[in-house]
């Protein structure tokens, strides 16, 4: 593409932009303009009602939308967000992705971890969201979901929700269908690879640019054997993607240099779930332990697999995972054949505290539970140590009773953290 292209293109997406906001910020003045006499607020100049609003909690975003539909458009309004970034008034907000027994739709949930009520806050699911395999990265002000299985087969559908005001938009697809591949943003743009059917594909590795709304296509990775399936995989130092496919073999994208790497293995116990905290690897495995390592270790020197240690001081609540069925896996199947039928945790983060989502089959409902959790690290004696700051149920669901006892459960698919 030549460079008048290039320009021309991104003139558009900025024109487009533009338009956007003021189509928004009209509609807000539309409300405020034919809103009743008796809403005083409507009379304040727009920056000062602006400046208000932006100290308000997002949590109480819904309950004010109730009010009327000019304060509806107000807090759905990019000014205002933008109004909350200047401030520096903006939150970690967790989005939730559960699979529901018998519900058709993958649903989306918001969580305040500030709030003085924490519940998880429903979001309008998007009618050909994947089941599963789906890739997900959180980036700006919104959550990417890529490929995944759509009846059975890999898709090459990109999603995107905006996390701001909970709607979704289609976004240009990839090269080719993925399902199960590896993710991470370097530099404001998203790496995709593995995940498809063709091993050696031109395509196996791609990026997406949000900017300009394209994909272009990685350099070949060397052609060795690698399975494209891809268990996990995280950003490390923020400049290198790490994946770990179903074999437990480590690979390593490097963005700035175009390259990839051999990372270690984790062949002998592949851990699941992994989320980084302060350049730190998390991960939490059977029998309620939570362990780390750190994610500059996972490159390829010696010793050849990735050394783990479990966070110390958490005994209560490995006791609590232990009694929780899903979690302690009480049924005698294979390890893995049930990680992927029962994932019961998910780990995210809230600021520099560890977030840990899991389900409960309790007494006639199912239970979504978090738990947060300050971490301290002794680096004389290499160890990290955690402390429990609260824990509970946050959301709620009836089981359908016609399915078997160990299919009611929710799969906790994806959570992530987005500062809104």
């Amino acid at each position: 593409m030549s460079i008048s292209s290039k320009v021309l293109r991104d003139q558009r997406h900025r024109q487009n932009k533009a338009k956007q906001n003021t189509m928004w910020w009209n509609c807000t003045n539309k409300w405020k303009k034919s809103s009743s006499p008796s809403c005083a607020l409507s009379l304040l100049p727009d920056d000062i009602l602006l400046n208000c609003f932006a100290t308000v909690s997002r949590s109480d975003h819904a309950s004010l939308s109730l009010v009327n539909k000019w304060l509806r458009s107000l807090l759905l309004s990019p000014e205002l967000y933008e109004e909350r970034s200047l401030m520096g008034r903006t939150e970690n907000c967790i989005f939730l992705c559960l699979s529901i027994p018998s519900d058709p739709f993958v649903r989306w949930f918001a969580f305040y971890p500030k709030a003085l009520n924490n519940r998880l806050v429903p979001i309008r699911p998007h009618l050909y969201h994947p089941q599963e395999a789906s890739s997900v990265v959180a980036y700006g002000c919104g959550i990417y979901i890529i490929g995944g299985r759509i009846g059975g087969r890999p898709s090459s559908r990109v999603l995107f929700l905006d996390c701001r005001f909970h709607t979704w938009s289609n976004l240009p697809c990839m090269g080719v269908p993925r399902a199960y591949a590896a993710t991470g943003v370097v530099d404001g743009k998203i790496y995709v690879f593995g995940g498809c059917q063709e091993p050696y594909s031109d395509k196996w590795g791609e990026v997406f640019d949000p900017t300009t709304q394209t994909w272009d296509v990685l350099p070949k990775r060397p052609k060795e054997p690698y399975s494209s399936v891809i268990h996990e995989s995280v950003v490390r130092e923020e400049k290198t993607v790490l994946a770990l496919n179903e074999k437990g073999n480590g690979l390593l994208y490097v963005p700035s240099e175009g390259i990839w790497k051999k990372g270690k293995s984790d062949a002998y116990s592949p851990r699941r779930g992994w989320h980084v905290i302060e350049n730190v690897m998390y991960c939490c495995v059977t029998g309620g332990r939570i362990l780390w390592c750190q994610a500059s270790e996972s490159e390829l020197h010696e010793p050849n697999a990735i050394k783990w240690r479990e966070v110390m001081g958490l005994k209560d609540l490995k006791d609590t995972l232990c009694a929780s069925k899903l979690v302690n896996y009480g049924w005698g199947l294979p390890e893995e054949k049930l990680e992927d039928l029962l994932p019961g945790h998910k780990l995210s983060n809230s600021g520099p505290n560890m977030l840990l989502f899991w389900d409960v089959l309790a007494p006639g409902k199912l239970e979504i539970w978090c738990a947060e959790i300050s971490l301290q690290r002794r680096k004389e004696k290499g160890e990290i140590w955690g402390k429990v700051e609260w824990s509970e149920v946050v959301t709620s669901i009836d089981p359908p009773h016609p399915l078997p006892e160990h299919q009611h459960h929710c799969k906790i698919l994806h959570a992530l953290t987005l500062n809104l």
